[in-house]
Formats: structure tokens, C-alpha cells, sequence
């Protein structure tokens, strides 16, 4: 979770010099996943029912978590502290995916407590940041990055809360056969369903802190 300086990413600094383009607000970032549902559509570059079904799925669950989520007593005293002041936030994400539903709710709202500006990028854009911003070499998302008003890169989180890579890695480590990735997937959204945005939120507390 750790920040890296901005001269290493290049694609993220020529992104943000060039003035973020493609990027949305949190109310566009709404209105568009209400268009992709409406149409049966979803974020991604090609067709896939598949994904236009996830992504269906998904606006349901963002709407629950908007509604249920609320910040502890210690994570708002943390966001409306100096801690928070000056930042800017870019969450890098698609529609479709099952992980950034759970935590787009609660960084909207997080940023929201804070006054921090919030963006929003879609990992398969032209703008193609993602590629500074790999999980073990892949284009996982989602991804949140926190950097100053000059976009300086201080922290990152991504994908996922650490249990949740846990049994992410336990579940690619085992031995075929082995269950249906959609059976696993059920298994993930069931952890985050218990936690509540509980582990996030501390692992979250960790980051701001700039640990």
C-alpha cells in the first residue's frame, strides 16, 4: 500500500499533467453506471453479457453499502484532520467488478467526510494508468490512489481488503478440480457482506495516516 514518487509512473504523470482526461466525478461515475444498467450495458471496451450482468449486480450492491456504511467515530476524526488536507483521490475501476462495488460506496463516502476531490478512471481507458498501478503484474482493480494536489503519488490500496487476497490466493493455489470460480466469488462477496467495511476501513486508517 505503500507510495511510490510520481516520476516513477509515468503514465500517471503525463495523465495528470495533461489534466486528468476521462476521468469522472463521483456523481458522473453514478449516472453512467445507471446508463450501462439501463442499457444492458457495461464500463468495459466489448460486448459480454457476462459483465453487463455484473454490472447490474453491482449498482445494486453500491446502493446497499451507500445506504448501511457508516464511518467509525476514529476513521471521521481521521478524515476531517489535517491529515486529509490537500489530498486528491483517483479510484481506478471498471463496472463490472465484484471487488470495487464493496469499496467505491465507502471511499465516495470517505471522501465526501474529508472534502477531498474524488475521480474516478476506468482501468480499460485510453489514458492507460492502470499499467503504473499492477497487483503481482496484473490490472487488478479496484485501485485508490491517494496523492497530493500536484499529484504526487502518497499511497496506493488495491484490490482488495488482506483477506479477502488471502482467499483470492488460497482459492489459485489449490489443486483441480477445484469449485467454480463463480462458487468462490459468492464466498468473497459473503466476507465482505460480514465485515461490513470494517477491515477496509483499517487498513484505510493505516494508509491516510501515511504508515
Amino acid at each position: 500500500m505503500s507510495g511510490t514518487k510520481s516520476m516513477d509512473r509515468k503514465r500517471w504523470s503525463t495523465w495528470w499533467q495533461a489534466g486528468r482526461p476521462g476521468s469522472l466525478t463521483s456523481e458522473e461515475f453514478k449516472t453512467s453506471m445507471e446508463r450501462w444498467v439501463n442499457t444492458g450495458g457495461h464500463s468495459g471496451p466489448e460486448p459480454s453479457e457476462k459483465l453487463s450482468e455484473y454490472t447490474a449486480l453491482n449498482a445494486v450492491r453500491m446502493r446497499r453499502i451507500a445506504k448501511t456504511y457508516a464511518i467509525s467515530e476514529p476513521m471521521e476524526a481521521l478524515l476531517t484532520s489535517e491529515k486529509c488536507s490537500g489530498q486528491h483521490w483517483v479510484v481506478i475501476t471498471e463496472s463490472w467488478c465484484g471487488d470495487a462495488a464493496q469499496s467505491s460506496p465507502i471511499i465516495e463516502a470517505w471522501a465526501r467526510k474529508a472534502g477531498v476531490p474524488l475521480e474516478w478512471v476506468l482501468r480499460d481507458g485510453a489514458n492507460g494508468i492502470i499499467d503504473d498501478f499492477l497487483t503481482r503484474g496484473g490490472r487488478s482493480v479496484p485501485i485508490w490512489i491517494v496523492a497530493d494536489k500536484r499529484g504526487h503519488v502518497l499511497q496506493r490500496w488495491g484490490p482488495r481488503p488482506k483477506p479477502a487476497m488471502q482467499m483470492v490466493r488460497q482459492y489459485r493455489n489449490l489443486e483441480e478440480p477445484k469449485p467454480a470460480y463463480s462458487e468462490f466469488a459468492a464466498e468473497v462477496q459473503l466476507w465482505y457482506a460480514k465485515d461490513k467495511g470494517r477491515t477496509f476501513e483499517k487498513e484505510a486508517m493505516k494508509m491516510l495516516n501515511l504508515d
